[in-house]
């Protein structure tokens, strides 16, 4: 998800409850949406979409939750929200402003995914709703850990581990630097920024606990050396010790590929 603002008019909420699509004489069309809520979650689909893929992307969400909370070491999510599932780039550019495969809006207590069997948006996008409710709208020098973990979480459609990642970008001269991630994120290709924030994340959520990534979440990027007890500088030279350790030698890796995303 990118922060952006979102077009004026915005869908959610606003369906239309009528069972099939039809045109009428002079040329309206219905366009069909159906509804199901399960607990706190209630979920948007096309009415074109089969009953069993509906359901199946229903439990995908169910079971984002109970991952993405025990991620964070987090045992409860209460909060009434909306899941809108839509068709396209197209229609998620439409109703969002931006052509995402997925944009979380918590303080409208809704987000937006495409329906995906590959490369699904939805844990990612879950772990933006539930960290806000949680932790509170990060800082922006924090940016980097909300994609970070987001992407951490959902995972990537590539057979890359984050790590192999990290070490490509290493040899290839790709990393940017961690004071240059936490304040110009936006600013750099989004392949890069989200995987490498991804395997920061991972390494300290991994070394140092969810406590002081939390804490650090909410003080921003200038309370590393605070939080964490190192400078960013100290945490750059970590990282590559720790890569260089687990993965001495040069990864073979298709960047063109890569770049194209999922």
């Amino acid at each position: 998800m990118k922060f952006s603002t979102i077009l004026t008019f915005v869908f959610v909420g606003f369906m239309v409850s009528c069972s099939s699509d039809s045109t009428t004489n002079d040329g309206w069309a219905k366009i069909v949406r159906e509804k199901k809520t399960v607990d706190n979650i209630t979920y948007y689909f096309s009415s074109t979409i089969d009953v069993d893929r509906r359901n199946a992307a229903i439990k995908e969400c169910q079971q984002s939750v109970i991952d993405n909370l025990q991620l964070i070491n987090e045992t409860e999510f209460t909060n009434q929200m909306e899941v809108e599932f839509l068709a396209s780039r197209k229609e998620m550019l439409k109703y969002t402003g931006m052509g995402a495969q997925g944009m979380a809006f918590p303080d409208r207590n809704t987000f937006f995914t495409l329906l995906k069997d590959k490369g699904s948006p939805i844990k990612h996008e879950m772990m933006h709703m539930i960290t806000t409710y949680k932790w509170g709208s990060p800082p922006r020098t924090s940016t980097w850990m909300n994609e970070g973990l987001a992407t951490y979480a959902g995972g990537i459609c590539f057979d890359y581990s984050f790590l192999e990642i990290y070490r490509y970008f290493m040899q290839s001269g790709k990393l940017i630097p961690m004071d240059e991630l936490a304040h110009n994120f936006f600013g750099h290709a989004d392949i890069i920024s989200y995987t490498q924030s991804a395997f920061v994340s991972k390494f300290l959520i991994d070394n140092y606990g969810i406590e002081k990534f939390k804490q650090l979440w909410g003080e921003g990027f200038e309370g590393l050396e605070t939080v964490y007890g190192f400078s960013k500088d100290e945490l750059e030279r970590d990282l590559a010790t720790y890569v260089m350790k687990e993965h001495p030698g040069e990864v073979e890796f298709d960047w063109e590929e890569f770049n194209k995303g999922c």
